[in-house]
């Protein structure tokens, strides 16, 4: 669950975060996300893996009436407590949610359900402390950005999925990178300072675990960078209005 990783690190990742240095979500997912929740007037919150709690305090000043966030690490719940005293922390693992039964308008879930395995549990509790008709928004990585072979180099990194296929059949060629086969994978990101493990399932499983779960699926999209970053950032662009990095799905408690 990374929770040491996210320790270790905490200090670090809020800085990059509050200064636009993590540019994949300040350029793609934080701005999809948003969207995809809409209005939250008058509504009460659940962000699972708040982190540093900025999103919180976001949604709180977009009018929601109360906002709650959860993170498994404790150095971000002291970090987001000492930066919005106003809103409500705890330390708390999304597989096991110590909240009342129906008691949220919407949960929000950021990058944060594929560092478990299966996601039947998180979804469990995420049906439970919704309140009927309730809606869950969940951010979670790509699998054709995710199940791609990385190389890291010192002035560039290399994303690779495809394989090489002879005219002769009975020459096997090779397979670079897996989308079809649900894996743990092994990372370090920040130019090789933070390590991180999280778990890969194609599309079709994400699906499957939903509508196992009971909930409707109300939509999902695949985010592409907004417009102004050709003007920010050029080579992000080019490559993520082409090639997807993250999936959102709208989900809801069906009564």
């Amino acid at each position: 669950m990374n929770q040491d990783f996210y320790n270790d690190y905490a200090r670090e990742w809020t800085e990059r975060l509050r200064d636009g240095k993590n540019i994949v979500h300040t350029y793609v997912e934080k701005p999809a996300l948003l969207k995809k929740i809409g209005s939250v007037a008058g509504k009460k919150i659940l962000c699972i893996g708040c982190g540093s709690g900025d999103e919180c305090n976001e949604l709180k000043n977009l009018g929601a009436s109360e906002v709650v966030g959860v993170d498994l690490s404790p150095e971000f719940i002291k970090i987001a407590k000492e930066s919005f005293p106003a809103l409500e922390f705890h330390q708390m693992d999304m597989e096991n949610l110590s909240f009342e039964t129906n008691s949220f308008d919407i949960v929000v879930s950021s990058l944060t359900i594929h560092y478990v395995p299966s996601w039947q549990k998180t979804l469990g509790e995420i049906y439970k402390v919704l309140k009927p008709d309730g809606r869950a928004v969940i951010s979670t990585n790509h699998p054709i950005r995710f199940g791609s072979e990385i190389k890291r180099e010192k002035e560039r990194e290399i994303f690779l999925l495809g394989y090489i296929r002879y005219k002769d059949p009975k020459l096997v060629g090779d397979v670079i990178g897996d989308y079809l086969n649900p894996r743990r994978i092994d990372d370090v990101w920040f130019r090789n300072k933070f390590p991180v493990s999280y778990y890969h399932k194609p599309i079709s499983e994400m699906i499957k675990e939903i509508r196992e779960s009971q909930f409707e699926l109300i939509d999902f999209l695949e985010p592409q960078p907004e417009s102004w970053v050709k003007e920010k950032d050029p080579s992000f662009y080019n490559i993520h209005s082409k090639i997807p990095l993250f999936i959102i799905f709208e989900i809801k408690k069906i009564n």
